[in-house]
């Protein structure tokens, strides 16, 4: 209880209480929290410069103390942007910023992490920090601030260091791979128009920038990319697949439509793969409507044999898989909207109804009601027309008939005065009638029509 005391006082900046803990014999080097973290740490991270000088100045505690992950107070105070304790805790604290985390970032890596391009500035020009320094994997600080957006720290880094602008992490990802897969559009430009950075190199698993802005829904960005580089549509990854099957299979629809309206090939993955497969395998009904409605050959199967209904319903995704197989039993139809008159004169196999773009799938009537009503042999068959039949005839309509005539006149309606009307409701007074002679004439013209006047008002 007394230790959370501490933590809570140097957060605070409750330096008195502080006092009160040190003359009790509180304040020393092993108190800690779950995660070792130190009093100094808190006083960093919060931006305590008062608490932070007294625990080290007169409490005696280590200014470069470590917690679990390596972090020194210097980080911490990185990571939440406390400029004037990261410059004390430099010049008097004893740390340094060049010092690493169990990870292998440093100071400047913290703040170009969390976009505290004011902190950036002054490790680069006070400090002389070098942002070629990597992570463990790989990652420099100019790879943090392109995956934030951060543009001005970014400004400051690309200055001090251009050649590090094609700069690969241990997964191959470059600064513009990594702001095209966050949607930072403003910052791509800069990285390709201003620095040169190249948008084709790829990444470990053969993904380029454009691979990862469809992946992600950044359509901006791929239109960017592709109106001014020279990046292509058709680039693969290592399992062949297009920026068409990372945007089918996370569902981006708008993507999708850009890519097939700008040229865009529905092609196959090395698993023999479509982006149909993509999407109907991630339960994405709107991209597989796309797909279809362009042409996608929906018997085509990957390598383990499946085609894109049957990874829809493998997968659960019960809407996908309906829709799919239903499109599937529509295209059975095709030859009869061909109007191939070898398929007019076939009476073998009747319209079941699922391949008419207007059956009723609800209904009872099947293909065995349609069969016992075929017309005996030697007989032509019914000429009323079928709903198939009317589809076609919008197409090919025939010569106007006029209609027969009825076969008898309907009787003359009852006159007005014959008609018993209802009364007047209760609570809706009737009109008085007017009193002009010109009103009066139209009124009796009209009254008749009135269902609230009496028939005596004159």
């Amino acid at each position: 209880m007394v230790v959370e005391k501490a933590f809570l006082a140097a957060r605070q900046g409750d330096i008195q209480t502080l006092k009160v803990l040190f003359a009790e014999n509180v304040l020393h080097d092993d108190v800690k929290d779950p995660l070792g973290a130190s009093p100094v740490h808190h006083a960093a991270r919060s931006g305590k410069l008062t608490c932070l000088r007294y625990l080290v100045e007169e409490a005696g505690l280590p200014g470069n103390c470590l917690a679990r992950n390596g972090a020194s107070p210097a980080h911490d105070a990185a990571a939440t942007g406390n400029l004037a304790c990261l410059q004390w805790l430099i010049t008097r604290g004893r740390c340094k910023a060049s010092d690493k985390d169990c990870s292998g970032a440093t100071v400047l890596h913290l703040a170009s992490r969390f976009s505290h391009h004011e902190i950036t500035d002054w490790l680069l020009k006070g400090q002389e920090a070098d942002p070629r320094v990597p992570t463990d994997t790989g990652v420099l600080p100019v790879h943090y601030a392109a995956a934030k957006g951060d543009l001005p720290s970014l400004r400051l880094l690309l200055g001090h260091s251009p050649g590090v602008v094609n700069t690969q992490t241990i997964n191959g990802a470059t600064p513009v791979y990594l702001a095209s897969q966050e949607g930072h559009l403003e910052v791509v430009q800069y990285l390709v128009k201003d620095c040169g950075a190249e948008p084709r190199f790829r990444a470990n698993d053969g993904m380029t920038a454009l691979h990862a802005a469809a992946q992600m829904g950044h359509t901006t960005v791929i239109v960017w990319l592709m109106s001014f580089t020279e990046i292509s549509l058709s680039e693969r990854d290592d399992d062949g697949a297009t920026p068409m099957h990372f945007a089918a299979s996370r569902g981006h629809a708008k993507v999708l439509s850009w890519l097939l309206l700008h040229g865009g090939e529905i092609v196959s993955d090395s698993w023999d793969g479509t982006p149909l497969h993509d999407a109907a395998e991630n339960g994405e009904l709107e991209c597989c409507q796309i797909l279809v409605v362009n042409g996608v050959d929906l018997g085509l199967r990957d390598k383990d044999g499946f085609t894109a209904a049957d990874l829809a319903e493998y997968n659960g995704h019960t809407q996908c898989a309906k829709y799919l197989r239903t499109v599937e039993n529509m295209s059975v139809g095709h030859r009869v909207l061909s109007r191939d008159p070898s398929a007019e004169q076939e009476y073998k196999q009747p319209d079941s109804g699922v391949c008419s773009p207007h059956a009723n799938y609800d209904s009872c009537s099947s293909s065995d009601e349609r069969r016992n009503t075929a017309p005996p042999a030697g007989e032509h068959a019914d000429p009323a027309p079928t709903e198939m039949d009317s589809h076609m005839d919008l197409l090919n309509p025939a010569k106007s008939v006029p209609p027969p005539p009825p076969l008898a006149f309907p009787p003359p309606p009852l006159p007005p005065d014959t008609c018993q009307r209802p009364p007047p409701p209760p609570s809706y007074a009737a009109p008085s009638p007017p009193t002009d002679q010109a009103s009066a004439e139209i009124y009796l013209q009209v009254k008749s029509n009135l269902r609230h006047v009496d028939k005596d008002v004159s």
